[in-house]
């Protein structure tokens, strides 16, 4: 399968890792590593008695570097990816694993069969990223403005969003600080 074109992308590392994997036994690092992946991977509802899961955005991962990549360039599957990295930055943070990342937005290529990930929104995910000096998550202003209508909408998703996504003064790696919408986890 590929992917071509804009999408909304968040990177997130995880800090300390390097430390971790010299100081504790790799079967545990990799099971609560893995116990966290699966306790956040998708959607979970009811059909017809079965339960079922329903992927909500696509999800790479290598050693402590995690990147989703919104389905396509709507609405919904941004709220979808957002959701998901909500969820798991917290059962990341809550178990133990602290995380900075960011959401950007821009163009991608994904070639999934291939492994093959490039573009824009994945360099300014990464980036954006690099330069904060905190555990936390920032979205880039270019996915506001593109998602401007469901940060403006009076519904209670919009509301819920607003919450979630409130305005800060992120520390930044050069002694600075700017605001950025973040993830309020």
């Amino acid at each position: 399968m590929i992917l071509s074109g804009n999408r909304a992308v968040a990177y997130f590392d995880i800090l300390g890792f390097k430390k971790r994997i010299e100081t504790t036994p790799l079967e545990i690092i990799s099971s609560d590593y893995e116990r966290i992946i699966i306790q956040t991977d998708g959607e979970f509802f009811i059909d017809n008695g079965q339960i079922t899961r329903r992927e909500v955005c696509y999800r790479y991962i290598f050693s402590d570097s995690l990147f989703l990549i919104a389905k396509e360039d709507t609405e919904e599957s941004f709220v979808d990816m957002f959701s998901y990295a909500w969820r798991m930055m917290q059962e990341f943070i809550v178990s133990g694993f602290a995380l900075r990342g960011a959401i950007s937005y821009g163009e991608v290529y994904a070639n999934i069969d291939a492994n093959v990930f490039v573009g824009q929104a994945i360099v300014d995910a990464a980036v954006l990223e690099g330069q904060q000096e905190w555990i936390g998550a920032v979205v880039n202003d270019d996915v506001i403005r593109r998602y401007s209508n469901i940060f403006e909408n009076n519904d209670i998703q919009s509301e819920v969003l607003r919450r979630l996504l409130p305005i800060h003064d992120v520390p930044l790696k050069n002694g600075k600080c700017k605001e950025y919408h973040v993830i309020n986890w």
